[in-house]
């Protein structure tokens, strides 16, 4: 597939830099100035989600870190650590430029590669504070312990708190194996979340449909993407010698999927759509998780027609999201999908699920197209039909990168939420 950039870099260069040449101060402006401008803010993150794990919530937060450094804020990240019980909270690193503070944890059962659950942490967080005294903070999903300490803390000291939802609940239960117990924790920890967030000053989502998912919310909200870095990933010709390595096929077409290799992600439908698709494509399985070992099991009977690379780095996810021909994702329970933003971002045309947020991807059907969850053969066939009509792929190709372009660069992102703080310490101030 051919894919043109025509002009968006230097477009895209030019909203960065007036995106980061804003100045900003702490003090405030002349009496007669209606707003609050800031440099150097301190922003505390709080997150039970972070590096070392991978997923999207993990790439979500190193964006926006990068572009809130970049602007010349102060970071820190509160969060679980990967030592679980035996750490201390002294226990420091720095990510993306942010310093991360990281309390005793204990694994969460249902995702064990990627949730920490800070145990017990009210006395570390009370300590944080004695010490420390942040502008703004921004909870990530908060359902935890240590998002209620925090909220305690932030409150006694009228510390204003944004807060984004990252996940749906269903997406913490959806390994579980006793599927009644499952639907009343999701009913606990959805109410437990609206109960905290209502605790804070402002709460976003990455999408229309995400916000729509807490209908329980009563403070002010708003639609703010995850973003994606289109600088880096951009159309282009991928890596033959890559390619190679990965025993992808020069001659076939390829149907990509970028992610965990959890439950939630019905990954599974993706492996029963290719064993009745009337192409001879190829299934490239990107990503690594818990359940690897039966979709590899499940996948047998296609043979090279389905490849999992495991892990891999960002240049080579890059390079395989250019040699795709569609990203596929069958998930019930998306707030957004970083990864299919960095395969519109490359021009790569996507088919998902018709549920939740993924319909917001297609932009009313020009980068993609979507099936009827959880209908595998209605899967195949708009996967068969894309892969077969390509003036239609290429006509998507230039009109995803262009809706990134417009909508979806973490520069944006970070821009948006740097006025949402603003705006919010000013009530404060």
């Amino acid at each position: 597939m051919t894919r043109g950039v025509s002009g968006e870099m230097s477009r895209l260069a030019a909203s960065t830099a007036h995106s980061f040449c804003e100045v900003l101060t702490l003090e405030r402006c002349s009496q007669s100035a209606d707003v609050l401008i800031f440099i150097g803010m301190k922003v505390l993150i709080v997150s039970e989600v972070y590096r070392p794990g991978v997923g999207g919530v993990q790439t979500a937060l190193d964006t926006l870190i990068t572009g809130l450094k970049a602007a010349g804020d102060e970071v820190t990240v509160l969060t679980g650590s990967p030592n679980g019980l035996f750490s201390y909270f002294t226990e420091v690193d720095e990510i993306n430029g942010a310093k991360v503070l990281r309390l005793p944890a204990v694994k969460w059962v249902a995702n064990r590669d990627n949730n920490r659950v800070a145990f017990l942490p009210k006395r570390f967080v009370r300590r944080y504070f004695r010490q420390n005294q942040p502008d703004i903070i921004h909870l990530m999903t908060p359902i935890s312990w240590l998002h209620q300490a925090v909220i305690r803390q932030a409150r006694r000291r009228q510390i204003p708190i944004v807060t984004t939802n990252h996940t749906m609940a269903l997406n913490l239960v959806m390994n579980a194996k006793n599927k009644t117990i499952a639907r009343w924790f999701v009913r606990v920890v959805e109410g437990k979340m609206c109960k905290l967030v209502n605790q804070t000053a402002y709460m976003t989502a990455p999408t229309r449909a995400a916000l729509a998912t807490t209908p329980a919310i009563h403070i002010p909200t708003k639609a703010v993407s995850n973003g994606v870095n289109a600088v880096f990933y951009t159309p282009g010709k991928a890596d033959e010698k890559l390619l190679q390595r990965f025993a992808i096929d020069a001659l076939r077409p390829v149907v990509a999927y970028v992610g965990r290799l959890d439950g939630e992600k019905r990954i599974d439908l993706l492996i029963a759509a290719m064993e009745r698709l009337k192409t001879d494509a190829q299934l490239v399985i990107i990503g690594k998780g818990l359940i690897e070992k039966q979709l590899r099991s499940q996948a047998a009977s296609l043979g090279n027609r389905c490849i999992f690379t495991g892990f891999v780095s960002d240049e080579e996810k890059r390079a395989l999201l250019r040699r795709a021909d569609i990203l596929a994702m069958a998930s019930p329970a998306e707030l957004q999908c970083i990864a299919a933003l960095e395969a519109l971002a490359c021009g790569t045309p996507v088919v998902v699920s018709d549920q939740v947020a993924l319909p917001e991807l297609l932009d009313g059907g020009k980068n993609g197209d979507s099936f009827h969850y959880p209908d595998v053969n209605d899967l195949a066939h708009k996967i068969d039909e894309l892969l077969n009509d390509e003036p239609r792929r290429r006509q998507m190709s230039r009109a995803a990168r262009q809706w990134i372009i417009d909508n979806h660069t973490y520069e944006r992102t970070v821009d948006q939420y740097r006025e949402l703080y603003a705006e919010i310490v000013k009530t404060y101030s």
